[in-house]
């Protein structure tokens, strides 16, 4: 056990040079249909973890399209992203994430509803600078609903559909 051990701590301590990303944690912003706002994404031992504060862009700009005053959606609607992904460095400025992620939309009720399933997540660093550019695909599977009192959730073969909706585009500023 404790040779095992030894060998993942040398393992890791001779990758850390290799890493695409020049520090543990960055800020940044994403902009995407249902997501567009700030993130914060950390590398934290082998897994990554981003979080971000959003509002539905999209859907606002076609809200003030459709000139409905009954909607009042831009000022209901809050979303916000996190994910979970492990990272596989494919260069040394390139690196590739793979996990769950979850997208969350509340309007500051006692309710919530959210999508949840598989992340795919580039990200190329340019070189000599702390900035950085992502690209993610989320894969919907999951549907739910929290509330106060319950939770519920459900499966439908057209979510993965949606992924197109809930991806973003967006930039990292290495801290």
């Amino acid at each position: 056990m404790k040779r095992t051990l030894s060998i993942l701590v040398i393992l890791v301590t001779l990758m850390s040079p290799a890493l695409a990303r020049p520090s543990s944690f960055a800020i940044g912003a994403q902009l995407g249909f249902l997501s567009t706002g700030v993130v914060v994404d950390g590398h934290l031992g082998p897994v990554a973890l981003d979080i971000g504060a959003n509002f539905p862009a999209g859907i606002t700009y076609i809200d003030a399209l459709s000139d409905n005053d009954d909607l009042n959606i831009e000022d209901s609607i809050f979303s916000m992203t996190a994910d979970i992904t492990v990272p596989i460095n494919l260069g040394s400025d390139f690196s590739l994430k793979l996990g769950l992620g979850t997208t969350l939309f509340s309007d500051f009720s006692e309710y919530a509803v959210g999508l949840a399933g598989g992340v795919v997540k580039g990200e190329y660093w340019i070189k000599g600078g702390p900035f950085g550019l992502f690209v993610k695909m989320d894969l919907p599977l999951l549907l739910y609903a929290i509330g106060e009192s319950s939770a519920a959730g459900g499966f439908n073969a057209a979510l993965p559909l949606l992924g197109i909706l809930t991806s973003t585009v967006g930039f990292l500023y290495a801290l």
